[in-house]
């Protein structure tokens, strides 16, 4: 019991922390994570999570599979291994994704309901059960196990990454899902994934925001999915929105005041120009900003011909590059002291070319110089997505091989 107590104390000191960065770094963000679920939905929830800790000793009997994943996030990850071998925690959409792809199905929502009844309703022997039962689950089987996070600043990620950071064998992995990139001066970052052991990160400018020390080990695994270079180029430019309206309304704001400008100057020169939304744009309100919006699927909005990109910091301007796609960073330099807006200081990667704010009326003259000369970057072939990931848990069980002899001769 005193360990429990322990592990909800950690749990709840992390999870204050990670809520005061959310709501400094991005209000709207923070107001969602804070906000407090209704008196009866906290009872409901309490009911059926009762009901899930009398049976679930009952439904998970086997040892668990060698692989486990929270949620789907990773699929191209999860198809280089064996089925029989992966296991997915989640909700219904996981649920449907294991049994089409042969995985075995945790239900993730008893961590949620057991969280919000520690974090809201005090209720901390009931959270306690929740904790217990994960440790039990993990404990069955003592060879080497790997757990596989998305996030930890959510819920479900932190609970795991916690509970579960003593147990024998088991090491607990976040899988970068984006790029993080450089902090402004006024506010340190809590990178996702700062709570657990390792991390895979998509480029060695990550490395930057992590501890490497003999408890923690960043390793790079690149995009956690297939890069295949397209062969041809277009006269084709993509704006790619900068953040949600959810993450920070001014940035998002002004983000979208620029790509407006942009698309103007760059469309009267006739330029074939389209606007691709952030994940969480309201696709109806920027269709009736844009005329020509880009919802294509990602995959096949980097596979095809090599384009123009131009962005701030998105994730995807770096995919992009990696693709061999020509990247056009943007600066705003009119709002560089605002802790919003320091771009040339906080991108974590490189782009073929920058461009400032007092500078866009040359941007169709930029851009045409790229498509007559098809100045496109040369990329190195990339490795499989397999001997990548394989060499990232190779590189793990070395770490952990070696802090084990380290150990031992202490």
């Amino acid at each position: 019991m005193k360990d429990t107590n322990l592990i909800l104390s950690k749990i709840k000191e992390f999870r204050n922390n990670t809520l005061a960065f959310f709501t400094a770094y991005m209000p709207e963000a923070g107001e969602i994570r804070a906000k407090i679920p209704s008196r009866a939905k906290l009872t409901i929830q309490d009911i059926i999570l009762r009901i899930w800790l009398l049976i679930q000793p009952f439904i998970f009997r086997r040892k668990l599979p060698k692989y486990v994943f929270i949620s789907k996030v990773f699929p191209h990850i999860m198809s280089t291994l064996q089925p029989k071998e992966v296991m997915v925690m989640g909700g219904r959409k996981e649920l449907i994704f294991c049994l089409k792809n042969g995985y075995r199905f945790y239900w993730l929502g008893a961590i949620f309901y057991g969280f919000n009844q520690f974090i809201f309703s005090e209720k901390n022997n009931l959270f306690s059960l929740v904790v217990v039962s994960l440790r039990k689950m993990f404990s069955k089987d003592i060879n080497k196990r790997y757990l596989f996070l998305c996030d930890d600043s959510l819920p479900e990620g932190m609970t795991l990454s916690f509970a579960l950071e003593s147990i024998p064998n088991l090491n607990i992995v976040c899988i970068a899902h984006g790029i993080i990139n450089f902090e402004p001066s006024r506010i340190k970052i809590i990178p996702e994934g700062i709570s657990c052991k390792f991390n895979l990160l998509w480029d060695k400018s990550q490395k930057f925001f992590f501890k490497d020390d003999k408890n923690h080990a960043s390793f790079v695994l690149g995009l956690p999915y297939e890069v295949s270079l397209p062969k041809n180029h277009c006269r084709e430019v993509i704006l790619v929105g900068d953040c949600g309206l959810s993450s920070n309304a001014v940035r998002y704001f002004y983000a979208l005041y620029v790509f407006c400008k942009i698309y103007r100057i760059l469309e009267a020169a006739g330029i074939d120009v389209s606007y691709r939304p952030h994940p969480q744009d309201d696709i109806e309100y920027v269709q009736s900003i844009f005329s020509n919006v880009c919802i294509t699927q990602k995959n096949e909005l980097l596979t095809s011909n090599r384009k123009v990109f131009i962005g701030y910091e998105s994730s995807l301007i770096f995919e992009a590059g990696n693709f061999g796609h020509t990247t056009i960073g943007l600066d705003a330099l009119e709002l560089m002291e605002s802790k919003y807006f320091e771009h040339k200081d906080n991108r974590a990667f490189d782009v073929d070319f920058e461009v400032s704010s007092d500078n866009f009326e040359n941007l169709p003259s930029l851009v045409l110089d790229i498509f007559e000369k098809s100045i496109f970057a040369e990329v190195d072939e990339i490795k499989n997505l397999k001997s990548r990931f394989n060499k990232c848990l190779n590189q793990i069980d070395d770490f952990s091989l070696t802090n084990e002899s380290a150990s031992l001769i202490v």
